[in-house]
């Protein structure tokens, strides 16, 4: 068994859920053993909140994870809505590159973002020029066209500064 990773109290509770869910069922264990290795990824301050629960209070690994995620409930990741992204703006010296990435971070933490909603906004973020232009000229379907666009032009700039200096 991999070392399972240890929950303090501040972290997303259904994360840690979800990272040990995981490592569980590739070893197949029961819902009996779940809560026990459960137990040992607590740390500070949910150690003492689990030894605090009344005795016999809970009897499935079920209603373990039902409660710690409930009482831990304040430190979940919020999911930001769409009109969030209006706030990145390419800074003048930065990079498209470097643009993208953060802007592609940011895209994470946004539920249920539509392609075409997601390249309005990136192209409302982008400092004028040939990649803004070529987004709105014609809009990628999806994703990954989006990528393929944005690295022929991050290629390009990263080019450009090498003909300048010949």
């Amino acid at each position: 068994m991999p070392d399972l990773p240890k929950y303090d109290e501040t972290k997303d509770p259904q994360e840690h859920v979800a990272a040990l869910e995981l490592v569980m069922n590739l070893y197949g264990k029961s819902g009996a053993i779940n809560a026990k290795l459960f137990i040992t990824t607590l740390t500070g301050m949910t150690q003492e909140w689990f030894t605090s629960l009344p005795s016999g209070g809970i009897e499935t690994f079920e209603q373990l994870v039902q409660k710690f995620t409930f009482h831990f409930a304040s430190k979940r990741k919020q999911k930001r809505s769409a009109t969030y992204l209006f706030n990145i703006r390419q800074k003048e010296d930065e990079s498209l590159k470097n643009f993208i990435g953060r802007f592609n971070n940011e895209t994470l933490e946004i539920q249920d973002l539509r392609i075409d909603m997601m390249v309005s906004i990136l192209i409302h973020g982008l400092k004028k020029g040939p990649f803004a232009s070529a987004l709105a000229r014609d809009p990628p379907e999806d994703v990954e066209q989006l990528m393929r666009v944005a690295q022929k032009y991050i290629d390009e700039e990263e080019i450009n500064p090498m003909k300048d200096g010949e």
